[in-house]
């Protein structure tokens, strides 16, 4: 489909924009222009990375909106750092990840990564994922798998409200939502659980090894964990001029660290822990890994399939 620019100045007020704005992508070949210079289209092979652009790029402004706060904290005029709910808007970012980015990631990041618990899941088995936030993947997962029963849990009670009206609208009757702290997991749910999913969660916290300890509590015997996070290898040396990995310590420092440096004994580890930790610290809980998986998306996503 090709773009005639004079079209476009007529539908819209602000033509002078549009035409720069088509001009600064055509020159920074983003998009391709004619030789006549007015008319102008996306290649098909330009589409989907412009997709993952558009939702990439949404960070970029919420990084800026949260520079004084952020400022402040390190200058310990706000030791109690900044947690997500101070900045509304991430959770709509995080949804389009899910839902625009990674729309696939339950058959290509998780299931796969554990086909034993596909079989039980159909026959049915009890599910948390702790830091739910909007619902996103246990929704899909609770309305695929109607045998099994879910809960999404989360800190911040709007997302929650967000997760539970997708639920009613869809008609998916197996699951329940309430907000719990990872951190101090009550003591009704001891091993209650088959299956356990946190995404992006565990560096977020402020005590983190006491999250893994809960959560290893609140399993069955022999039941999973399924810890989807940031695992980098090799340190910061290991990662110098890595375009992925500078986006990850970039957004940690705006980002996980004021969400998780909440005391002053907090963990504060980052997005970039790295995996030498992650493997370090659920093994200290109980677990045992029995497969690592990375996401087809981006290579440093891991799924540490983890098992009580």
């Amino acid at each position: 489909m090709a773009w005639d620019l004079g079209v476009v100045e007529m539908l819209l007020e602000a033509s002078e924009y549009v035409r720069e704005i088509l001009g600064a992508l055509a020159v920074g070949e983003v998009i391709s222009v004619d030789d006549s210079s007015t008319k102008f289209h996306v290649p098909e092979d330009h589409k989907q990375t412009l997709v993952t652009v558009s939702v990439f790029s949404r960070y970029m402004p919420l990084l800026g909106m949260r520079y004084n706060n952020v400022k402040d904290c390190t200058q310990q005029r706000n030791p109690a750092g900044m947690v997500y709910s101070e900045s509304p808007v991430l959770f709509s970012i995080l949804e389009d990840m899910l839902v625009i980015v990674k729309k696939d990631m339950i058959d290509t990041d998780i299931l796969p990564a554990m086909p034993q618990i596909v079989p039980k899941l159909e026959s049915g088995i009890k599910v948390a994922e702790l830091g739910c936030a909007t619902g996103v993947i246990i929704n899909k997962l609770a309305s695929r798998f109607k045998n099994s029963t879910f809960i999404g849990s989360d800190v911040a009670s709007k997302p929650l409200e967000e997760a539970r009206a997708d639920a009613n609208s869809r008609g998916i009757q197996n699951i329940t939502y309430s907000i719990d702290n990872i951190e101090n997991i009550s003591e009704t749910y001891n091993e209650s659980f088959d299956w356990i999913l946190t995404r992006f969660v565990i560096h977020d916290l402020a005590y983190p090894q006491q999250a893994l300890n809960q959560i290893y509590r609140c399993l069955k015997p022999g039941g999973i964990f399924s810890m989807i996070d940031i695992g980098i290898e090799g340190g910061i040396i290991g990662n110098i001029a890595n375009g992925i990995s500078m986006f990850y310590y970039s957004a940690s420092t705006f980002l996980c660290i004021p969400e998780s440096f909440r005391q002053p004994d907090s963990a504060a580890l980052g997005a970039t822990w790295g995996a030498p930790l992650a493997r370090e610290m659920v093994a200290k809980a109980g677990f045992t890994i029995i497969n690592e998986f990375a996401s087809r998306t981006d290579e440093m996503e891991i799924h540490f399939v983890c098992q009580k």
